[in-house]
């Protein structure tokens, strides 16, 4: 305790760290059993460089420069894996009579003398941090040990690249231009987290401090969305930073005061119908008149989809395009079409009955809710179909009958049924499948067409019925299991564990694999 205390002081005395951080570390280096400069690393108090510094010159042995140098082949056979682990040290440089072999500690006199005998050479120690050690041996695990020389550079790193001082927001921001992730979680007391692949992943950096939490709200919230969060204790909004992205903000609070935030980077380029996959069953209605029902669990490309079509008609089509957006995920530009975006809250009141009864006194020839919420919103959409316009319309749901009972639930009376019904294009619905061959997630779809038989089934409250006589609906209702089956026929998705999800009927699903 007494050396640890001395680093501490000789931290405190250079302004490396302040008090309260070094009680911390030592007190979580007491509880880990492990010593204190390692403890400010993997803590991100202080950086890699900056605590083998300090223990250069306390030491007087050198560090490992994992910027420079190659462990090669035989250096890495020399000690077995077993003893490497248990002595924490990886031979770097072997000779004739003498070895360089770097050890988490280098003052260990045993575990150096062991190293001497197990080489059967003079060892020179280099100081390294037990994380160095320790990646250093995974990558020799992963790569084979002594099949081909290491690259010290090329090492992937279990700690982070930055220090607690750097965790600035643009810094936090940018785990999200990782192509594969695809939302970003801050808690206090976590390090960052990301959905990658799909998977919840922890990122190897600092934890949420409460000051970090204040610095990120400071710089993301404008005074109006400050004051919504606390009177609402959560909210959602697009945030906008030159240079690094447009990102999609969820906040709210939790454990009785303390902030969470889900951010989710947004694309700025409009992906095409092709390029998403999107059938000819759905893209064929935008030329029709009628209501047309996108939905998805969150996070599940509900939105991209919408945008795409939306696009797709600005590009072919000359109307008038009005979207009621919460928030504007994607800017459209005007092409063909205007393309007239409102966001609820920013570019309308708080009134959504007011708001919504004088929709068609913009005159749309096309009308587009993105997230629809509320029964202002739904018989809006229905009457505004009746009237002769397309209307597109999203929500949360997981398929389609859960998305058309969740419509018809809001409605208020058995007239109102009957419209929806009338005026029903086709509802979709999606999910997004990691793929491990292509390393990206593949649209997976169910479709059902507003034909006149389906009307009558929804009509007649039996939706649920079509379920079940799916392969005899051909041409009407695409269950999932059909483009489920066409993605592994084609070499997009393998033996996912996805395919035996509850959600899939196997029987159907070998059905189309056997077509």
């Amino acid at each position: 305790m007494t050396e640890k205390r001395r680093m501490g002081e000789i931290l405190v005395e250079l302004g490396l760290i302040d008090e309260h951080r070094l009680r911390h570390a030592l007190d979580i280096a007491r509880k880990k059993k492990r010593k204190l400069g390692e403890t400010l690393i993997r803590l991100a108090y202080l950086s890699e460089d900056q605590v083998l510094g300090i223990l250069k010159n306390l030491t007087g042995v050198p560090a490992l420069d994992m910027k420079d140098g190659v462990i090669g082949k035989q250096a890495q056979t020399v000690l077995p894996p077993d003893r490497m682990r248990e002595l924490k040290a990886v031979p770097i440089e072997v000779k004739d009579k003498m070895a360089v072999v770097a050890f988490a500690d280098p003052l260990n006199y045993v575990a150096v003398e062991n190293v001497k005998f197990l080489l059967n050479r003079d060892v020179t120690p280099v100081l390294a941090s037990e994380a160095q050690v320790e990646d250093i041996q995974e990558q020799m695990e992963r790569n084979g040990h002594g099949k081909k020389p290491l690259v010290l550079s090329e090492v992937r790193r279990s700690i982070s690249g930055i220090t607690i001082q750097e965790m600035r927001p643009s810094n936090i921001l940018k785990l999200l231009d990782d192509p594969e992730s695809t939302d970003l979680h801050i808690s206090l007391g976590a390090a960052p987290a990301v959905r990658s692949g799909g998977v919840f992943k922890r990122c190897h950096m600092p934890i949420i401090t409460p000051g970090i939490m204040q610095e990120f709200l400071r710089e993301v919230l404008t005074e109006d969305e400050r004051r919504e969060l606390e009177e609402k204790k959560e909210i959602e909004f697009t945030y906008l930073k030159p240079g690094i992205g447009r990102y999609r903000m969820n906040m709210y609070y939790q454990k009785g005061g303390e902030v969470t935030v889900a951010a989710k980077k947004l694309v700025e380029d409009i992906p095409s119908l092709a390029s998403l996959g999107l059938p000819e069953s759905l893209t064929s209605q935008l030329d029709r008149k009628g209501l047309l029902v996108v939905s998805s669990a969150r996070g599940q490309g509900k939105d991209t989809t919408i945008a795409a079509l939306v696009d797709h008609i600005n590009s072919t089509r000359c109307c008038n395009i009005i979207t009621f957006e919460d928030p504007i995920e994607y800017i459209h530009h005007h092409k063909s079409s205007n393309v007239n975006q409102r966001e609820l809250g920013k570019d309308t009141g708080r009134n959504f009955a007011e708001i919504f009864d004088r929709v068609n006194n913009h005159d749309p020839d096309v009308l587009v809710i993105s997230s629809i919420k509320d029964t202002f919103m739904v018989e809006t959409a229905v009457l505004a179909a009746q009237k002769g316009i397309l209307v597109i319309v999203g929500l949360n749901a997981i398929d389609v009958f859960s998305a058309i009972e969740q419509l018809i639930s809001t409605l208020s009376d058995d007239y109102m049924k009957a419209l929806f019904s009338r005026s029903l294009l086709a509802a979709f619905a999606q999910r997004l499948i990691w793929s491990k061959s292509t390393k990206k997630r593949v649209l997976i779809w169910e479709h059902l067409l507003g034909t006149p038989r389906i009307q009558k089934y929804i009509r007649d409250d039996k939706i649920y019925y079509i379920k079940g006589q799916a392969t005899s609906l051909k041409g009407e209702y695409f269950p999932v299991e059909e483009s489920l089956a066409r993605a592994v026929k084609s070499g997009v998705l393998g033996g996912e564990t996805i395919l035996t999800e509850p959600w899939i009927n196997q029987d159907v699903l070998r059905i189309y694999l056997d077509r």
